[in-house]
């Protein structure tokens, strides 16, 4: 079996060690951990599941995010050294690796939120749109937490994609003085431009031409948006469900109520994404917050994991 010298050289300093390459959707993780030196180490990635045709996890990000934190689980269970790319939303998966005796080096990559967002649905692959933003304000309101957590083992890379979305950063920015409503005007403008905001995981309910013919007749006196997909496909799992198991369509009061409970579902689901988009305004105004973010280039982020490491 052949040994990795990194392997040898983390053993002999008896702790084991992992770098956790943090950041929002679209940040860039995947193009800073490229020109570091850390091929050596086993790599935790969830989109070696998420892209993979022939697993399946294939276009499932909630999978492929659960795979990947049980390979995380796995490895340290066996205390090996490895590197780690997350989010880093949830600072319990970051603390329970310290409490496992490990020493965490964090790289967190920030981007500015509507980079991210143009990032995330220029991607083949793409996370809905509220995910982008409350990943967003989730990972970077965490940095002075980890930087005492981690007792000052994190290094920030700020990336804006060489000023290529200049325009729309200062727009987003203009429109976040307005707060929430702001920047929902501004998105909502910027979609029916660009055509952007749409996610690749959104998976459209599947009917044979008998179910679909028996839907139209169940839903012909049902009131519903038809061209919002979201309320589309509530409505049409409520209907499937009963007429798999009975046989027969459900009555009206049940699909009626189905809808009721979409929307009750969906309006909490919008008053959390205007808290995070209030926050995230609030965030990209406040002095304290953008002193946190200090570059450090690829270079000087690589140098201080090597010692880490050493």
């Amino acid at each position: 079996m052949k040994i990795k010298l990194t392997d040898l050289i983390l053993e002999s300093r008896g702790r084991p060690k992992a770098i956790v390459m943090a950041g929002g959707a679209g940040a860039g993780k995947s193009y800073l951990l490229n020109q570091l030196n850390l091929s050596s180490l086993d790599q935790v990635n969830p989109d070696k599941f998420v892209e993979d045709p022939d697993h399946p996890a294939y276009n499932n990000l909630g999978a492929g995010a659960r795979l990947a934190d049980q390979e995380a689980e796995n490895l340290s269970t066996n205390k090996k050294s490895f590197v780690w790319d997350t989010t880093a939303s949830n600072p319990k998966k970051i603390k329970a690796l310290v409490d496992k005796g490990y020493d965490v080096y964090m790289v967190m990559v920030y981007t500015h939120p509507m980079i991210s967002y143009i990032s995330n649905f220029s991607r083949e692959r793409n996370i809905p749109g509220v995910a982008v933003f409350s990943t967003w304000r989730n990972v970077y309101q965490l940095i002075s937490q980890y930087n005492k957590m981690l007792k000052g083992n994190l290094s920030l890379f700020v990336s804006d994609r060489g000023g290529k979305h200049e325009k729309e950063v200062e727009a987003f920015n203009t429109a976040a003085k307005n707060g929430t409503e702001g920047i929902k005007q501004y998105l909502m403008k910027y979609s029916e431009r660009t055509g952007l905001g749409k996610s690749t995981f959104f998976k459209p309910v599947e009917m044979s031409q008998q179910e679909e013919e028996e839907f139209k007749k169940a839903t012909s006196d049902i009131d519903y948006d038809k061209e919002n997909r979201s309320e589309d496909k509530a409505i049409k799992n409520a209907f499937l469900k009963a007429y798999r198991k009975n046989g027969m369509p459900p009555g009206d009061d049940q699909l009626i109520d189905s809808l009721k409970k979409y929307r009750t579902s969906k309006e909490k689901a919008d008053q959390r994404h205007e808290e995070v988009l209030e926050s995230i305004a609030k965030m990209l105004f406040d002095p304290k917050f953008q002193d946190l973010l200090q570059h450090s280039s690829p270079a000087e982020i690589d140098s201080n994991v090597q010692n880490f490491l050493a």
